[in-house]
């Protein structure tokens, strides 16, 4: 489309046609591909905004928000109201495309160099958030008690917009999806690159809590976990590891999403060599495509997740993810099956009845919100069990006679203390790291807080063996459930000390609300994740080998062989075990009522029982 608003690049000159989509749209009919468009309005060359600067995003102090010579374009401008509706007709009635995808359709509060703008402060915004709360103060950042309200407030008009560009679309071409990286339209796009060089340190499993998260939320809604090969936005030319790459799209697939791979250059470049190293896992999908559009969750403990599926919601959101992180590896280590529950989409969750599916719902302490601690309570009440890390006041369901008494932070409070439950063992004392909340009035299980004894030099040994009354672990009964309490970080302790005893009392507590219905045990290395799945018929299990681990990147795993049990009441008179990615089948043999399956996982396997 020509305008003054629109920048003809000089390449096209050197082909024949001159015209690149439409080649490149003859290209994949001819090859049976589906041809999807990218579009990304963020962002104007500087001097197209300079003749409309009412059309920029500006911050507190009136200034446009201005790198490598584009200026950022605000939401609420005429662009996206006016140009872009123009834009996208003009595009789809010249091209019968498969699918139009929007890239980075949101409020840009900060930079891809991590330059921090903050909320837009254009005249727009600034009206749009006066008459929806005409008595707030318009925030410059997190840190303001009005943000959240803002966040939702331009929440709103980004699915505004979505919706509008998706009646455009299916107005003209029915039959194409229209997906976006921040809203949800025909299709769910769930970005996990791995950075390079950030602060936050990296996490191996985003791929497969995204998955997990939108998934159960909106089964309707095909999710697609969109994974790059190479290392990060800055550096987008330096190919990632290639068995990283293959664990993205194996928990992809484990979690019922679409896997999807990004390459900026040539695919056939050697240097990207993470894409053919995937291939085996993707033409496995091609196999067995019915099996992956059939797949449903089938785990029986769910594990909240905090608000944020991207970097800037996180922000956005002020989530503290690292009390849910050590929830989520204590269960994966000791091969316990979960789902993940995005915390944003409860609302939904509890309207479809998803929690009933549950037996024990793990909620990590800095979640509850006052919609989530009903939703959490009333599910308990209805015979769900619950446990809940942190602090035990804040989900609202202390019963009365339990009462926080104080709470101790950081070394200067808790060095010199342990939990304890003496008993002699490996694992009976533990560090407590972060926050204890005391609780008075509540009847633990044996777990107490020690007393504080001095841990400096000259290293004096007497008084470290007197306990407080306070507990580390309490429960009680609500309606027809169970809430179980960790009155502490437990996940955060889990995190930093890496203590395979701190995750046994997590893991312990989860299991013992589940009882009976637990689903499989495996005999195993702990850095094999299971995820339990049932297509039709078949139950469907993936392994997935997390060895290899070095601190911002996943090498070559360590091959892991071992045992997975599957209960009798989960399977058919006569189960017939099978291996996917092999193509074989597997030995198996009764142990009592259950099944016994040799597994052999280098990176990824996946088991089929049928």
């Amino acid at each position: 489309m020509d305008g003054p608003d629109q920048e003809t690049s000089p390449y096209l000159k050197q082909r024949e046609s001159g015209d690149l989509i439409g080649d490149a749209l003859r290209d994949s009919r001819a090859n049976g591909l589906r041809f999807v468009a990218r579009f990304d309005f963020s962002r104007l060359p500087s001097r197209f905004v300079d003749a409309h600067p009412e059309w920029a995003y500006r911050t507190a102090d009136g200034d446009v928000c201005t790198a490598d010579g584009l200026t950022n374009i605000c939401p609420r401008s005429d662009y996206y109201e006016i140009r872009a509706a123009e834009i996208l007709t003009d595009f789809v009635d010249r091209y019968d495309v498969d699918g139009l995808f929007f890239n980075w359709l949101q409020f840009p509060e900060a930079s891809y160099r991590m330059d921090y703008y903050g909320p837009c402060h254009c005249t727009r915004c600034l009206d749009a958030f006066a008459r929806e709360h005409p008595s707030a103060d318009y925030p410059t950042g997190p840190d303001r008690d009005s943000y959240g309200s803002l966040v939702a407030l331009n929440r709103r008009h980004l699915q505004r917009l979505a919706d509008r560009f998706a009646a455009l679309l299916k107005a003209r071409r029915p039959e194409a999806a229209l997906f976006l990286a921040d809203a949800r339209v025909d299709m769910v796009f769930l970005e996990t690159n791995s950075p390079l060089g950030g602060a936050a340190h990296w996490w191996a499993h985003t791929p497969s809590e995204l998955a997990s998260a939108n998934v159960i939320a909106h089964p309707e809604v095909p999710a697609m976990v969109h994974s790059a090969v190479n290392v990060g936005l800055p550096y987008r030319l330096i190919g990632e590891q290639p068995a990283q790459y293959t664990r993205y799209v194996g928990q992809a697939l484990a979690r019922g999403a679409r896997p999807s791979a990004v390459v900026i250059g040539p695919p056939t470049t050697e240097h990207f060599a993470a894409l053919p190293a995937a291939v085996p896992l993707l033409q496995l999908y091609q196999r067995e495509h019915a099996m992956y559009g059939a797949l449903e969750p089938a785990a029986r403990v769910a594990v909240v997740r905090p608000r944020g599926g991207s970097a800037l919601a996180a922000l956005q959101d002020r989530s503290d993810f690292e009390e849910y992180r050590g929830l989520f590896e204590s269960l994966q280590q000791a091969h316990v099956p979960f789902d993940v529950l995005g915390a944003e989409f409860m609302g939904e969750l509890v309207a479809r009845d998803v929690l009933s599916r549950y037996r024990v719902i793990a909620m990590p302490g800095g979640v509850a919100t006052d919609d989530l601690s009903v939703s959490v309570r009333r599910y308990a009440e209805q015979g769900g069990a619950v446990v809940l890390t942190g602090d035990p006041a804040a989900a609202g369901t202390l019963p009365a006679g339990i009462r926080v008494e104080r709470t101790l932070d950081g070394v200067r409070e808790l060095g010199g203390r342990f939990g304890v439950r003496p008993d002699g063992a490996f694992g009976d004392r533990l560090p407590v790291l972060g926050t204890f909340w005391a609780v008075a009035g509540a009847t633990g299980d044996g777990w107490f807080l020690s007393d504080q004894a001095p841990f400096g030099p000259p290293e004096l040994t007497y008084g470290n063996e007197t306990l407080t009354a306070h507990p580390l672990r309490f429960r009680h009964r609500i309606g027809e459930g169970t809430i179980a309490y960790l009155p502490w970080t437990a996940g955060v302790t889990k995190r930093r000390s890496g203590l395979s005893s701190v995750a046994g009392l997590v893991t312990d507590t989860v299991l013992d609300l589940l009882g009976d219905e637990r689903t499989v045990r495996a005999t195993i290395s702990s850095s094999v994740e299971i995820v339990l799945g049932r297509a039709g018929g078949s139950l469907v299990i993936h392994l997935l080998n997390h060895s290899g681990g070095v601190p911002e990147r996943l090498i070559d795993p360590q091959p892991a062989a071992g045992i997975v049990h599957v209960p009798g009441r989960l399977l058919s008179a006569q189960p017939v075990a099978t291996s996917l990615t092999r193509r074989a089948r597997l030995e198996t043999a009764l142990d009592g009522p259950d099944l016994a399956i040799e597994v052999a996982v280098t990176d990824v396997e996946v088991v089929r029982l049928d």
